[in-house]
């Protein structure tokens, strides 16, 4: 290691050889601010004397500070050289938002017990650090309470966001219902705009209690948007220390003026924490009632709770409710500086270790992130005898083809099957979660993976593994979509509608999914308007769920199919009013100028809006579903999740209407799958990419009556086709699909 390498410290001779379940903690002696940090490290087992475990983020590895330990000096980051001089006068538990506390003479001599990583583990010795990563789960269960420091207060206009943001939260919780009400007055017009130009202010907002109540939303909603970007909430290793902690605080401090100090010993240090169960009450609230809201704002409060959703337990039985490959997925968004510690950085999870006690991986840092995750999925593919972890896969840029790169190279640390997900891609969908099975729910016989039962190696130029599965073929896809974003859903006013990226994007998805001119004869695609209609609304929704159906772990809550028809037929007709009052709107704009500029309105506007293109019967029909006042709150909180950053397509030979990968496009096949809950699209390789010998004693054939080679193709994603997915039909053979053999690359 580089002696002047600042980034990396030489750890003094205290750190001594640990033995088997034992852990050092940090003793941080009293101070003031403008004293040094010192303390001692005592060893101890993991379930000896009490201590507190410090959670932060390591920050800039060049920017540290010095501390003294054990009579010697070790230079740590800012941010846990911040923590530790904010801690040491920490209460010891929170029960408000706010709190002083004053230095005193009293604190002299006393210690405060905490473990960090950085003091704690020895980072220079890699058996402590492997050794030690083991124990990290049952270190931050075991510790009295988790200290999460945010970081010092850190407003960049003087003002004090963290400290605002706490307080709001504690507000808004005490009757997050109204709260959202209020908040939703943000959803006319954009805030970042209004706030820049008061002038610029919506016509809905024309009284000046409106205007008023819009700005003061505004800023506090602007205090939470700053409050859930800070970086300690996007750190993979804090899934672990928040979920496993008995009691968990978040802590940030003004930091005081070292003259304030020196000239004022009593002088108080400004602490504001939270706990962080109510954090994550707020974030689940807002995540499942205020989607749209979220997404307007831009607000990151549902990172947050996916960490929740990692942790989150079944209310019958208190088992986790979410396994661990899913755990994965969800937080894929957040950061790591070393993508192998997404797996390992979870293995404190309860479902991280296997039923006869082994974990699902050990830490390994000799091979590829590649190798890493391609020994997990192969692993939970074999134990389950499922393909539930192959539907968390999800390309950032399309499945890999090409034959050249079937082989395992070490050089190139991506490379993994297209069966295989790459947890270390940025997270833009959520898991599918089709409340009627596609499936049998495992196929132990006939689910195989090359390479037979042996740990995945990685070694150069050996083949990369493939998946071997028995199904159907449901049909090939014949035209697709744009993605969908999140920002496309909400009907808010012309302005914003025509700034999306995809403007009156229900009724464009209606162009490519309706075509009655040549819907088939053969029962799937007859030319029923109102069918097709309810079967893409339950495709956006990915279904309805009945009251003794589980809650969904996508969109929560989901209303059943009869308020869905409801809320989705005032979705369709909201939008029909936008797109008619944009109409008019250019009419009387053409009348005014030259063909040229009436073109220019024109270029997002559909030649007629869904409704608009509806028989009568079924404009008729949409009216009475949406009578009674019902509004498109239920079905827009409920599908904006589930239909993000997808796309809806149409296939060939029966007009059925799914929703599916963002990377799919014509010519893939939708596929049911034995050991899939969901269908899954497969893209089928061509001759010249297609590198199998054939001659492997696994494509035997079977008795599911396909015959002949499996289909050679990569692995796309899950999908979802209503029409095909029925209560209790698990077998292809049921809609007349041709069995078939699969091998995935």
């Amino acid at each position: 290691m580089d002696d002047h390498d600042p980034e990396h410290p030489h750890y003094p001779k205290c750190y001594r050889r640990l033995g088997p379940d034992v852990i050092r903690v940090f003793e941080l002696e009293a101070g003031r601010p403008s004293d040094p940090i010192t303390g001692r490290l005592v060893p101890q087992t993991i379930d000896g004397q009490p201590y507190e475990a410090v959670s932060y983020v390591w920050g800039n590895g060049r920017d540290r500070r010095d501390i003294a330990i054990s009579g010697a000096t070790l230079s740590v980051t800012a941010s846990l050289h911040g923590a530790l001089a904010a801690f040491r006068y920490g209460p010891e538990s929170g029960k408000s938002s706010s709190n002083t506390t004053r230095w005193a003479q009293r604190h002299r001599g006393q210690v405060r017990r905490l473990w960090a990583d950085a003091l704690c583990i020895n980072q220079e010795d890699l058996p402590e650090r492997t050794s030690q990563l083991e124990l990290m789960g049952r270190i931050f269960a075991g510790a009295q309470r988790v200290l999460a420091w945010l970081g010092w207060e850190q407003g960049q206009d003087g003002r004090r966001h963290t400290r605002a943001a706490i307080r709001f939260i504690h507000s808004f919780m005490e009757d997050p219902e109204a709260g959202l009400r209020d908040a939703r007055i943000l959803l006319h017009d954009d805030v970042a705009a209004l706030m820049a130009d008061p002038a610029s202010r919506p016509a809905a907002l024309a009284s000046e209690h409106d205007r008023r109540r819009f700005q003061e939303q505004s800023r506090m909603w602007e205090n939470v948007k700053a409050f859930f970007e800070i970086k300690y909430f996007h750190r993979t290793w804090i899934v672990q220390e928040l979920g496993l902690a008995r009691k968990a605080i978040m802590y940030t401090a003004v930091k005081p003026a070292m003259g304030d100090w020196d000239q004022d010993q009593s002088h108080a240090l400004e602490l504001d924490y939270i706990d962080w169960a109510l954090v994550g009450r707020f974030a689940r609230f807002v995540d499942y009632s205020g989607a749209s809201l979220v997404t307007h704002l831009n607000l990151l409060s549902w990172v947050t709770h996916h960490i929740l959703m990692v942790w989150e337990m079944r209310a019958d039985d208190g088992t986790p409710a979410c396994d661990f490959l899913t755990g994965m997925h969800w937080t894929r968004i957040l950061g790591v500086t070393d993508a192998r510690d997404r797996v390992y950085g979870l293995l404190g999870h309860p479902l991280a270790v296997t039923a006869d006690g082994h974990l699902v991986a050990r830490p390994d840092y000799t091979v590829t992130r590649g190798v890493v995750y391609t020994r997990l999925a192969a692993g939970f593919v074999r134990r389950t005898g499922n393909l539930a972890a192959v539907n968390l896969v999800d390309h950032e840029h399309g499945p890999p083809l090409a034959a050249a790169g079937r082989s395992w190279d070490p050089a190139d640390d991506g490379r993994m099957p297209s069966w295989v997900p790459d947890w270390h891609s940025i997270n833009r969908t959520t898991p599918p979660d089709y409340c009627v099975p596609a499936a049998a729910a495992d196929d132990r016989a006939g689910i195989r993976i090359t390479g037979g039962d042996g740990e995945i190696q990685g070694a150069a130029g050996t083949p990369l593994p493939q998946l071997l599965a028995r199904g159907w073929l449901v049909d090939e896809i014949a035209a697709v979509s744009p993605r969908m974003e999140t920002t496309d859903f909400p009907v808010t006013n012309l302005a914003r509608e025509r700034a999306k990226t995809n403007p009156f994007w229900l009724d464009r998805v209606w162009e490519l999914v309706f075509v009655p001119a040549d819907a088939p004869a053969d029962g799937d695609g007859d030319g029923d308007a109102l069918a097709v209609l309810d079967t893409l609304s339950l495709a956006l929704q990915q279904g309805t769920r009945e009251s003794d159906q589980p809650t969904s772990a996508v969109a929560g809550p989901q209303p059943n199919l009869a308020e869905h028809r409801r809320s989705f037929a005032a979705y369709v007709l909201e939008y029909h009013e936008l797109w008619r009052s944009a109409n008019d709107g250019d009419a009387a704009a053409a009348a005014a100028s030259s063909q040229q500029q009436h073109h220019r309105h024109h270029h997002d506007l559909p030649a007629r809006s869904l409704y608009a293109s509806l028989p009568s019967a079924a404009q008729a029909e949409l009216r009475r579903r949406a009578a009674g006042g019902a509004t498109s709150g239920a079905f827009l909180e409920c599908m904006t999740w589930p239909a993000m950053c997808r796309v809806v397509y149409r296939t060939a030979a029966h007009g059925l209407v799914g929703m599916g990968s963002r990377v799919a496009r014509p010519g893939d096949l939708v596929c049911r799958v034995r050991g899939s809950a969901v269908l899954m699209t497969l893209r089928p390789l061509l001759l010249d990419e297609d590198s199998s010998d054939d001659d492997d004693d696994d494509d035997d054939d079977d008795d599911d009556g396909s015959g002949g080679a499996p289909i050679s193709c990569a692995f796309v994603g899950p999908t979802v086709v209503p029409a095909r997915m029925k209560s209790g039909v698990i077998d292809g053979g049921e809609f007349g699909e041709r069995a078939a053999r699969f091998r995935i690359v």
